[in-house]
């Protein structure tokens, strides 16, 4: 005996003419019955029949009660119920239906995933996109491979000691006896392909393989000899996919990013070159000869100022806009208006001044060997704030700031500190509270003195006097990676300076070679 019902398949196969005539008339009685009669009609049916019939009969409701809301629903109110959804959860909701994919790949949705992402951690799922700035070879599908031979021939190295005193890694900056070769300047045509509008998923998507790359880690490693007696500085475009280096040599170097091919050389210093910082128009250096010059990039790189007055070698530099901040060994900070070459000097350092930054314009952090870090007031030409824990020199500080400037204004206007990362001859890295002045964490894992340090709102990136790099997760201070050349390979002396950009970490130090670490090389498709 069947106890299937007359809907269900196993049914079907064996149903009657009579039975059909009976389910018929049933179905004439049901439909011409009230909504209560109607009700009463099931509620004495389902009464009546068999558990196997219920099972049936539940399969079928379900399937019959199955509503597909995001098709039903307006436009507008199905995309803000994708809002909602993560972006594994929208990737498996465009393989429902055609409409359902049209909706969840919707350019305002994955507009909002990357502002979520892009340049800062989430706070629902933890995790940060790097920006991936238009503009540089690899993204404009330019194929020069990387060129890692040097602008002049290589000669001796720097040699240190895992143990090498900080003090004399820094010292033993002197005159070079060798004269440098002029380098004849090289220019290479790219032809720039027209921009194409890319959605915004496919972009959130190159964005997280790239920040896949990061945490593996996985990079493309290339290397140029820079200078002969050891690279003291450098600053990188990610923009413009240039960089430009100073070195032990006296010469500041203008660079090709994606071709490792050097573009110009500027003479003039007479010592070593300690600071460099550039832009679309200028290049602006200081050495240990007391000087900062001003180069024009526009006027094939002429030197269009010099500025003079410190008693001691100038030993870092960092200017925004007009404003200039410099600082020296004899333990001062001048703060310049390039334009007018006027300047003030900020007193309070009882040592080298290591590294200089201003910030928001009108304050300024500083770091010296007297183990402390200041913060000044440039209005009143104060102290603000003095950052101290560290037990021996402080060799370099950074600003977490994001690299969109945008997001930096925004900072700016919610009264949102970013965090401050100092580096230390004690062998630990420190990151602060800007706006109280408190140790947030400190950073341990090393075996010889930090010599430099780079940060964004992800990461924190150190070189060391062993030649390592150790990279730091900021929030947590988690150790995600430690690279670097080791002796055995050919790694001699210290890591003098490093830049961090959302796609590389740079490099240079003693041998004078720079190396890149590309997390996003141009082979790398979407």
């Amino acid at each position: 005996m069947s106890v299937h019902i007359a809907s269900c398949k196993a049914c079907q196969q064996d149903s009657s003419a009579t039975d059909a005539a009976a389910v018929s008339s049933l179905m004439h009685v049901f439909t011409d019955a009230s909504v209560q009669t109607q009700g009463a009609m099931v509620s004495a049916l389902l009464d009546r029949m068999h558990p196997a019939q219920l099972r049936c009969l539940g399969a079928k409701l379900a399937l019959a009660a199955r509503v597909d809301y995001i098709k039903r629903l307006s436009p507008e109110i199905s995309l803000r119920i994708l809002n909602y959804l993560d972006a594994r959860s929208l990737c498996r909701a465009a393989q429902v239906s055609f409409t359902w994919r049209l909706l969840a790949d919707d350019d305002l949705i994955w507009h909002r995933m990357c502002e979520q992402h892009i340049d800062k951690k989430c706070k629902t799922c933890g995790w940060g996109l790097p920006i991936i700035r238009s503009g540089g070879g690899a993204r404009r599908g330019t194929s020069n491979p990387p060129n890692s031979n040097p602008p002049n021939a290589q000669s001796e190295t720097l040699n240190s000691s895992n143990d090498a005193n900080p003090e004399t890694l820094k010292r033993k900056r002197m005159e070079s006896d060798a004269s440098a070769s002029d380098a004849s300047s090289s220019t290479t045509s790219t032809q720039v392909a027209p921009l194409k509008k890319r959605s915004w998923k496919s972009i959130y998507a190159e964005r997280l393989v790239v920040e896949q790359n990061w945490r593996k880690p996985k990079y493309e490693e290339t290397s140029v000899h820079a200078h002969r007696d050891g690279v003291a500085c450098m600053q990188y475009n990610d923009c413009k996919a240039r960089f430009v280096t100073g070195g032990h040599d006296h010469v500041v170097r203008y660079w090709d990013a994606d071709s490792n091919t050097c573009l110009k050389e500027l003479t003039g210093h007479t010592q070593c070159v300690t600071g460099v910082q550039f832009d679309e128009h200028k290049i602006v250096s200081c050495s240990l000869d007391r000087t900062i010059r001003i180069w024009s990039i526009s006027r094939n790189f002429e030197c269009l100022r010099t500025l003079e007055g410190h008693r001691d070698g100038v030993v870092c530099l960092h200017y925004v806009d007009e404003l200039l901040a410099s600082g020296s060994a004899d333990a001062s900070i001048r703060v310049w208006n390039i334009l007018s070459g006027q300047f003030y000097t900020l007193r309070g350092h009882t040592d080298w001044v290591n590294k200089v930054v201003i910030y928001q314009k009108t304050q300024l952090f500083s770091c010296s060997d007297d183990r402390t870090v200041r913060l000044w007031n440039l209005e009143t030409r104060q102290v603000l704030r003095q950052f101290t824990g560290h037990q021996d020199q402080v060799q370099s500080l950074s600003i977490s700031l994001p690299h969109m400037r945008a997001a930096r204004a925004s900072i700016e206007s919610k009264g949102g500190a970013p965090k401050l990362v100092t580096a230390s001859a004690d062998k630990t890295v420190k990151v602060w509270d800007i706006s109280t002045g408190a140790c947030l964490n400190t950073l341990f894992g090393y075996e010889s003195s930090v010599m430099c340090v780079a940060s964004d709102t992800l990461r924190i990136v150190s070189g060391t006097a062993d030649n390592r790099i150790l990279v730091f997760d900021l929030e947590s201070g988690r150790l995600m990676h430690s690279m670097g050349v080791d002796r055995m390979e050919g790694g001699n002396g210290a890591i003098q300076c490093c830049v961090l950009s959302d796609t590389r970490i740079m490099t240079g130090g003693d041998d004078g070679v720079v190396r890149s670490y590309n997390f996003y090389p141009p082979n790398l498709l979407v």
